[in-house]
């Protein structure tokens, strides 16, 4: 199994950014890869989420969260899959939330390409999906951190970029 990454999650401060690019209904099923501790999958139920499902390697950080979930009584609409992003089935998926690698983004497009239905929503922090053109595109920074942040959404299927990369 690849590590795309070891455990650094959003900024606190660009958490919104996602619900902003994407916003969230009781209908939608949202699947955080690369979950960390599932402060953005308890973030999208706070939103309205129907369901979350963090993806996390990290034992520990699959525990801490599932002990949260239940902590919040929400053990019904957060769940938590240890498991490597690229092994996880997506097919139930409505959203998507990612802040991995750039490798990572473009190992996870062809299989975004085949499990995602028509409609559903991939936002991907920092890293763009290689040959895709992005349907919308923000940017987060704030005085207080250094670091500017853009979000990518895209819609599934993807409009190829005008690179001459096809899907």
């Amino acid at each position: 199994m690849p590590l795309f990454v070891g455990f650094v999650p959003t900024h606190p401060q660009h958490v919104d950014a996602f619900f902003e690019i994407a916003p969230l209904t009781s209908s939608d099923v949202v699947y955080d890869l690369g979950s960390g501790d599932g402060r953005l999958v308890f973030a999208c139920l706070g939103q309205g989420a129907g369901k979350a499902v963090g993806v996390e390697l990290d034992r520990k950080l699959i525990k801490k969260a599932r002990d949260t979930a239940r902590e919040r009584g929400l053990e019904n609409r957060a769940s938590f899959v240890q498991s490597d992003v690229t092994e996880v089935d997506l097919t139930g998926a409505s959203v998507v939330f990612c802040y991995l690698t750039p490798q990572a983004s473009a190992a996870l497009k062809p299989k975004f390409e085949h499990e995602l239905k028509a409609g559903t929503r991939v936002v991907i922090e920092s890293f763009p999906i290689p040959g895709w053109k992005p349907a919308q595109t923000t940017a987060r920074g704030y005085a207080d951190y250094y670091e500017i942040n853009e979000f990518f959404l895209y819609v599934m299927p993807a409009t190829p970029s005008d690179q001459g990369i096809g899907l």
